[in-house]
């Protein structure tokens, strides 16, 4: 098995309108890129355009991906990345979905984002992930035509439907699978042949139960919240785990996600956290400190190490994985 771990690295203060996009939160992926280094888990960092264009990059993330030791793909943050119109990006009030931008609009931003990654790292970029997981059907063939390869925004099992954005709700993953896919041209959650991979964050039932039902997985979903669906959740495990060091994610917990994804035989395994998240002033992480959240970390990739898991990037990941499927049958 092997394991991609993406980085969202963006701004500190996200959703403070009001407050100066910094990126100061960058300072801490130096001590992670090193325990990545010290695992043999090179990361794939998914850029905004405020952590690209800023020298923070080049002090922090800019070493390890000329070396080799880790990968600056894409992240679209629609009312960060010029150009701007004020009718979607609500004079940098608003936080909307790409999928909610006309087609000519997104297509710049997406150029302007590529072409700044471009010009840091001497190449195009070549693995992406939409900003809230606002990936769509429209977006597949922008990116292909800009060089891209792989793109890591499908959540399994998940809808963001009831997240408001601009204008409309996030996207639906429902009905997507767990494992890679090429994508079809005209739907993000089916496989078809657009020439671009999906590889989607590991979401799992660790109950063996929830796998086997999808009738109790949808019910489940639909009735989360009502009272009786949350002390199920508390006493089976019902609800999906992310493979991503949430703070009730305990090392424990992340390693549950690995053994799913063993008897499934996943052949990969996609872990996801934000730049923001191992600073404990950000409200998600506060709970937990910055070094305990690393020492977490460290206790996790140490025991997938030990338990043969080899780690890649998204980008040699989808070159592999299309190698082999291009290969002649050898039996």
């Amino acid at each position: 098995m092997q394991l991609i771990i993406t980085v969202d690295a963006e701004a500190d203060n996200q959703w403070d309108a009001t407050a100066p996009q910094t990126v100061d939160n960058l300072a801490t992926l130096e001590r992670f890129q090193q325990l990545c280094d010290e695992h043999g888990f090179p990361p794939t960092y998914l850029c905004t355009y405020e952590v690209v264009t800023s020298p923070a990059f080049e002090r922090t993330m800019g070493p390890a991906v000329r070396d080799g030791r880790a990968e600056a793909g894409a992240h679209l943050h629609p009312w960060s990345t010029p150009p701007f119109d004020s009718d979607w990006d609500g004079n940098g009030t608003a936080r909307p979905y790409p999928l909610e931008l006309p087609s000519s609009l997104l297509a710049d931003k997406l150029a302007t984002l590529t072409s700044a990654i471009a010009e840091r790292i001497g190449g195009s970029p070549t693995s992406y992930r939409a900003g809230r997981w606002g990936f769509s059907a429209p977006q597949i063939p922008l990116l292909v035509a800009l060089g891209y390869e792989v793109d890591c925004s499908v959540t399994p099992g998940v809808s963001w439907r009831d997240d408001p954005g601009l204008r409309h709700g996030g996207a639906d993953f429902t009905r997507a699978g767990v494992e890679p896919y090429e994508l079809a041209a005209d739907d993000v959650c089916r496989p078809g042949h657009s020439g671009l991979l999906e590889v989607p964050v590991t979401i799992l039932h660790a109950n063996p139960v929830m796998r086997a039902s999808g009738w109790l997985r949808r019910t489940y979903g639909r009735h989360r919240q009502a009272a009786v669906w949350r002390a199920a959740n508390r006493l089976f495990g019902l609800a999906p785990q992310w493979l991503r060091p949430y703070p009730h994610m305990t090392p424990e917990r992340l390693i549950a996600v690995f053994e799913t994804a063993q008897r499934l035989r996943l052949p990969v395994m996609e872990m996801m956290l934000h730049s923001t998240e191992l600073v404990p002033r950000d409200p998600r992480s506060a709970a937990v400190t910055t070094a305990q959240r690393l020492d977490g970390l460290d206790r996790v990739l140490a025991h997938l190490a030990a338990h043969g898991v080899k780690g890649v990037t998204l980008t040699a990941f989808a070159r592999a994985y299309r190698a082999a499927a291009d290969a002649p049958d050898s039996g």
